[in-house]
């Protein structure tokens, strides 16, 4: 394992780069672009693609790989920077991953190993308006000769703006179920018939992470583009592995924020307040359950029990997502208004965890591991 990359390594070059993703964060959430320098930063410290297997010369860090805590404490710690910047990466290596797992050694040979040489951005998408649920895709892929032609559209595909290559779910014309029409493909940018709409893009925080909307009129895709198996997705619980990437996500913004509290809170000599040594406290005791839930829902995936691996994730997540919310609240409380000028990073990580937290549905994740408690049936892999 030694002639591979460890979290030991990448630790200090993600610390040392934090002032620079952060900045870069400030700039893209003001503009409303991609933090596509901060990418490619991490291709230049050879920390942008994790997630693939020694097969392929990679580190073998995703969560089934040798490594499975190399990827997830890569991305906590890139968030403690900026998680815009950190939802880029976290979607790029999901995608990788994926590919890897699920592509034909001929799609290995086209879209894996070049990929891997230079500096390329992966993205995946299910999400399209007014969907029904996870697997159930508006999105349609009608058979013609040699391929498919497919008319729909996805809306927050991140990464779409920067995207070599789009793991696209649609749902094969005529065949009725998830399970046997849901089917990936893989799209490319400049595929006829491909258009996008970023100005549709215009949320509340993680500006950066530019998600903007697909639309697919007629695009002709290839037998060869296609990934997997119908129903594969759901069949393999892809959804269901990709929980803990929420989660650090969620918990490295948390402490991001608490380090800079503590920072700001130092500087204005309140660390003899009794206040203030309260809050601290309070949100010290939270991060730290966080993130041992956290670290056990890792380590759970070394085991053979995958559905508790999802529930166990599910709570992670889910406690992640609360505890930033109350962290949040607690520094808003106890740094006060001017803490809040464009100077400090606080509005713009604010703004952040109030979007980004609510993308997976909360009560939703209760209510399944509720179910698994009470013998009920669920499905461990869905977010809403």
């Amino acid at each position: 394992m030694s002639n591979y990359l460890q979290f030991n390594d990448a630790l200090p070059q993600l610390l040392a780069l934090a002032d620079t993703f952060r900045d870069a964060g400030a700039h893209a959430d003001r503009e409303g672009v991609a933090p596509k320098q901060s990418l490619q930063t991490l291709h230049a410290k050879g920390l942008l693609h994790v997630t693939h297997s020694q097969a392929l010369g990679g580190p073998d860090g995703s969560l089934k790989g040798r490594q499975p805590e190399l990827f997830l404490n890569m991305l906590r710690t890139l968030c403690r920077a900026d998680s815009a910047t950190g939802h880029c990466f976290q979607l790029h290596n999901h995608a990788l991953w994926q590919l890897e797992t699920v592509g034909t050694p001929e799609q290995i040979e086209l879209f894996v190993k070049p990929a891997l040489a230079r500096f390329s951005i992966f993205s995946a998408v299910g999400s399209e308006p007014g969907r029904v649920n996870m697997y159930e895709m508006k999105t349609r892929a009608v058979r013609v000769d040699g391929g498919w032609l497919v008319n729909g559209v996805k809306n927050f595909v991140t990464n779409g703006t920067i995207a070599d290559l789009i793991i696209t779910s649609v749902a094969l014309d005529g065949v009725e179920g998830y399970l046997d029409n849901l089917q990936m493909m893989l799209i490319r940018p400049d595929m006829p018939g491909v258009s996008w709409d970023d100005a549709w893009y215009q949320p509340h925080g993680m500006r950066g992470a530019r998600s903007p909307i697909m639309r697919l009129e007629n695009v002709f895709v290839p037998d060869n583009h296609l990934l997997g198996e119908p129903g594969a997705f759901a069949r393999q619980r892809w959804q269901g592995r990709f929980h803990l990437g929420f989660a650090a996500n969620y918990l490295g913004t948390t402490e991001g924020l608490f380090d800079w509290y503590l920072g700001y809170q130092r500087g204005r000599n309140k660390g003899s307040d009794a206040y203030t040594q309260l809050r601290v406290g309070e949100v010290k005791m939270q991060i730290d359950a966080a993130a041992a839930l956290f670290d056990r829902a890792v380590q759970s995936w070394r085991g053979d029990d995958v559905v508790q691996s999802e529930l166990t994730s599910m709570g992670a997540k889910s406690i992640a997502a609360r505890t930033a919310f109350n962290t949040l609240q607690a520094v808003l409380l106890s740094a006060g208004a001017t803490a809040q000028f464009e100077e400090h990073p606080l509005g713009r990580i604010a703004r952040n965890i109030e979007t980004f937290v609510v993308h997976a549905g909360h009560d939703r994740t209760a209510q399944i591991i509720g179910q698994a408690q009470l013998g009920a049936s669920f499905d461990s892999t869905l977010q809403r």
